[in-house]
């Protein structure tokens, strides 16, 4: 199995490198002497383990590859944006794939902390964002851009009020002065970022804010996000052009306050279709909407009689709309929604991971708990004895590409002596979900 799985990410490297092959830290000692020697349409493969630097793309089309994937090598700036470019007009087919990148702090204008991107358009794929903070853009920041993010894990960072505005974004913020532009931001782990917003009218969006450009957002698992603001999911805002906008197939869940929050919308053609919103006190705000109807229908709002609205479905009891929009139409239509994802044929009906139990138990050498993920996952799981005491961390926020795969542990204590029979407690936490279930060894 194990030689299949490198077969096919041999195939996969193949399939991405064109022109030059240059390789780190085999030829270059680091990414960025790479990168400098790099012509267009250059690869640059580099190997696992951890990079020191922060990394500058300088020309278009070059392909910046990881050989053994995101959860093994790591890209850690040394303060300012961890990744960064610097040449307008780079197109989607450069790509930055298979790196966790960490350890960014933000320009010297306070824009994005892992990557910034301002007139580029590149390619970023199965990444890991984490630890990283800046005023806008806590893990990304995109200005001008029609970059498409896809497939990537995107937790923990944060967007800090360095000064005003700011605090916008905690993992993803796309903005342009003027427009429109088409950031594609979709199939995403996007999970446990903050936006410390100082509350006005143009900050929050712990997981994702936009302004003034007209993403789409699809697929992606948008979870436990927070906003000073209140608006801990996607948050819209200040969109003067007519852009359309869609929202459609996430999972949208236990955020804070606020699941989707749109403000100061004109004529923003908006579509919020097809997702699963749940766990908030609204999962949609509308406020200032000069013309048309926001289309919020088919969506699954946590209970079969749909969302809760003072006038339009008091009787809702899944998560609630708040539209407060001085205008003359009427300004959300949500029905029909999904009475029942159990029935439902809609792509967000299936949960986005599963956990089972531990299998064999009780056991004698070994046992297992089995997660199956289509998406990425954030990994802990510990062992504790009868009395509360840690007998062994097995994972310690772990990150795992979307998969099935098995979280074991062989009945060893943590420094590898083998513990008495009897019963233990395996706590498994993916993502936010936690699980501790009774296990018992047996000789």
């Amino acid at each position: 199995m194990k030689k299949i799985m490198l077969i096919s990410v041999s195939l996969t490297i193949a399939s991405l490198c064109f022109g030059n092959l240059r390789r780190v830290p085999s030829q270059y000692s680091t990414i960025q002497a790479a990168m400098d020697a790099c012509v267009a349409s250059d690869t640059i493969l580099v190997a696992k383990g951890t990079y020191n630097e922060n990394v500058v793309f300088k020309k278009s089309k070059i392909q910046l590859i990881s050989e053994s994937g995101a959860d093994s090598t790591e890209i850690h700036g040394n303060g300012g944006v961890t990744i960064s470019t610097s040449v307008s007009g780079m197109d989607i087919s450069t790509l930055l794939y298979g790196f966790k990148i960490t350890g960014g702090t933000g320009g010297y204008d306070g824009e994005g902390g892992g990557l910034r991107m301002w007139n580029q358009n590149i390619t970023v794929r199965k990444c890991i964002f984490t630890g990283n903070k800046a005023n806008e853009g806590g893990g990304l920041y995109l200005e001008r851009s029609d970059a498409i993010v896809e497939s990537c894990l995107i937790y923990g960072n944060t967007a800090e009020v360095q000064w005003s505005p700011g605090g916008t974004g905690g993992g993803i913020y796309g903005f342009s002065d003027f427009g429109p532009y088409y950031p594609v931001i979709k199939y995403n782990t996007i999970i446990n970022n903050d936006a410390q917003g100082s509350g006005n009218f143009i900050s929050g969006g712990g997981a994702i804010a936009l302004q003034k450009v007209a993403g789409t957002i699809i697929g992606n698992l948008i979870e436990n996000n927070t906003s000073t603001y209140g608006n801990g999911g996607i948050a819209v805002m200040s969109q003067g052009g007519a852009y359309d906008i869609p929202i459609d197939s996430n999972i949208i869940r236990n955020n804070d306050s606020i699941g989707i929050d749109m403000r100061y919308l004109t004529a923003t053609n908006a579509h919020i279709n097809n997702n699963q919103i749940t766990g908030h006190h609204y999962g949609l705000c509308f406020s200032y909407r000069a013309v048309k109807v926001l289309d919020a229908t088919n969506n699954w709002w946590g209970a079969e009689s749909g969302p809760y609205h003072k006038t339009l479905n008091p009787s809702g009891t899944g998560d609630g709309i708040e539209d407060t929009v001085i205008s003359t139409v009427h300004s959300v239509d949500f029905d029909p929604w999904i009475h029942s994802i159990a029935v439902e044929e809609v792509k967000p009906k299936e949960p986005p991971y599963t956990l089972s139990s531990c299998w064999p138990n009780p056991f004698v050498y070994q046992t297992s708990v089995k997660v199956e993920s289509k998406f990425w996952t954030v990994v802990s799981a510990i062992v504790f004895d009868i009395t509360g005491r840690e007998v062994r961390c097995i994972m310690n926020n772990s990150a795992k590409s979307a998969g099935s795969y098995n979280i074991s542990w062989d009945g060893k204590d943590k420094y590898g002596k083998q513990v008495p029979p009897g019963m233990y407690f395996y706590r498994v936490k993916v993502n936010n979900t936690c699980k501790t279930m009774k296990v018992i060894m047996i000789r």
